[in-house]
């Protein structure tokens, strides 16, 4: 049972660092306006629709996108977080049975 116990905690301690790593991702990623733009165009392509152009822009940064992008990183931080605390819960419970 100990060994089980300390092998979720390493497990928990990967995935908390795999939390960390992707908010920190989250806490520098960008869009350039550019890359924003063919984003909109290859998804309007697939959909069959015209681009929407409209945007704004901070020193070269398409707004939009870079929360969009910022959110799906923080998101990924989230989950693997919580996966870390839930793995890290299992080990104290089977440490103390």
């Amino acid at each position: 049972m100990e060994t089980l116990s300390f092998d979720l905690s390493v497990t928990s301690i990967f995935i908390g660092l795999i939390s960390a790593a992707s908010w920190l991702r989250a806490s520098v990623i960008k869009v350039s306006h550019e890359e924003a733009m063919r984003i909109r165009e290859r998804e309007a392509k697939r959909r069959g629709e015209k681009p929407n152009y409209a945007s704004v822009s901070l020193d070269g940064w398409d707004m939009s996108a870079t929360f969009s992008a910022q959110s799906k990183w923080n998101a990924t931080g989230a989950f693997f977080a919580a996966v870390s605390i839930l793995i890290q819960a299992t080990a104290q419970m089977l440490g103390s049975v």
